[in-house]
Formats: C-alpha cells, structure tokens, sequence
C-alpha cells in the first residue's frame, strides 16, 4: 500500500493497518537569510518524512506537510506567512482528530519549525486527551542532537536557523534553490550564558526568549552557513531520516493504555 497519505482512496484508507505511524510534518513559511529560500523548513521537514516513508513503506503513512506556523516574530522580512498559535493548535488537532476518526491510533507531529515546538506539544497533548490515542510531536533535530555534533564544522552558535544545519542539507536536498555566495556568518552565543543557548544541537536553552528576529539578526540568518557543503548535508539528512524512523518504531510498541477514571 502506497505510504503516501494522499495518494490512498478511501478504500484503502478503511482497510489499512491503523498502527502504522502516521506522520503529519509541520513546518514554516519564512526568511532564511539572503542565501536560502522560504521553503527551507517544508522541504527539509518534508524530505525527512519522505524518507522515512522509502525506508519503512509499511509500517507509515505520511500527510501532506502544513507549510505554515507560528513565526509572527519574524513577520519583519518579506515573505513571511504566519499563523496565530491559538489557530495552530486548533488546525492541527482537527486533524489528528479526522485521523482518530477513521481509526489511526498513532500519529507523530514532525516539526521543522522551531517555533512550532510548544505549539504542537500542546496539539500532541489535547489529541491524547480527546481521543486517547498515541500522538507524539517532535522537532527533527532533537531526535539527532548529538550526530549533529559528531558531523558539524561550526562552533556552538554555528546551528541555529538558516545555520550550516538547514543550509548543508538544503545543498543536498535542492541544490538549485540555495545561494551560498550570498551566505554570511551571524553567530549570536554567549559562551558566559548559563541559561541562553541559541544553538539547537549544543545542549538548547534552559530559559526561553525569543525576540523579534529582525532585532537580533540584521539579514535573518543565526548560525554560520559559509561552512556548509552538500556531503555534509547527505549525512545530516541520512541520520535525520534513520533518528526518525527510529522513534517511529519504538512509537510502534507502545501500547495503546485505556484511562481509568476514579471518580
């Protein structure tokens, strides 16, 4: 059966298997510098999915990717499309719901966006809640921090947004869509900090602050992108690809637990 959720008649939908994992990518429309596009986070969200769908053809389903999310700090550069987290979490969970509906009992949330990560905690969350099935977000990165650190070229600081990360897998993913030459250097990291970490492979942030983008990055970009090639980013995205399958699998032997009200 095809794993590709939208390429399935509603035939196959009603026959399927419902443990297989489905996988609902959700990403951004927005700035990535002056050297990458506005899709950068739907089509690396995307290809990671898709991935893993090539790998494990049984055992997922993949959605159509939701190519908006909430970035309205970043709504200073052109291009932007941003949603209000309130209508996020709503949009969300109506889908995970329609997919309860038909009988899908495990559905991972797969972020490509940092802002969306609290977003689709919570829609993770009211899913559980309201329907009781298993419904697991995570953002990408996360599943494979410390392979980033084993491959990266850049100090900490160097992974951030429109960093050497998104721009060595963007090479290898669409290389006619990426401008390095115009790529610059904007690591902002306080080795002094114990508490504000702006690299997202480093260890991540104890507190969390997000100020307006345009106030922190004069063109967009946090992290360092004149390291990244194409080779490096073929390694970023293979282990982003076999982290999330991973989780996948393990998502697979959870056991679906019934709640126990004791009023």
């Amino acid at each position: 059966m095809n794993p590709i959720y939208g390429k399935l008649t509603w035939e196959e939908v009603r026959d399927a298997d419902k443990d297989r994992v489905v996988i609902l990518p959700v990403s951004a429309t927005e700035d990535h510098g002056p050297h990458m596009a506005l899709d950068t986070d739907t089509v690396l969200g995307t290809s990671v999915a898709e991935g893993v769908a090539k790998a494990a053809p049984d055992e997922v389903f993949v959605m159509p990717t939701i190519p908006y999310g909430f970035n309205e700090h970043h709504k200073d550069f052109p291009g932007v499309i941003w949603i209000q987290p309130e209508t996020l979490i709503a949009f969300v969970t109506d889908v995970t719901k329609s997919l309860a509906h038909h009988g899908f009992r495990r559905i991972l949330l797969l972020n490509s966006h940092g802002s969306n990560h609290a977003v689709l905690d919570l829609a993770a969350r009211k899913t559980v809640i309201e329907t009781e099935i298993i419904c697991v977000s995570a953002s990408y990165w996360n599943l494979m921090s410390d392979r980033i650190n084993e491959m990266r070229k850049s100090p900490t600081g160097g992974i951030a947004h429109a960093c050497e990360f998104e721009a060595a897998m963007y090479m290898h993913l669409d290389p006619d869509h990426i401008y390095p030459e115009k790529a610059a250097s904007q690591i902002i990291h306080d080795p002094e900090s114990r508490y504000f970490n702006l690299d997202l492979a480093a260890g991540g942030s104890r507190a969390m602050l997000m100020r307006w983008w345009s106030a922190q990055s004069p063109d967009g970009t946090m992290g360092d992108p004149t390291v990244a090639d194409a080779q490096t980013g073929k390694r970023f995205y293979e282990a982003a690809v076999e982290e999330t399958l991973g989780l996948v699998r393990e998502m697979r032997k959870l056991p679906i637990l019934k709640r126990v009200d004791h009023h």
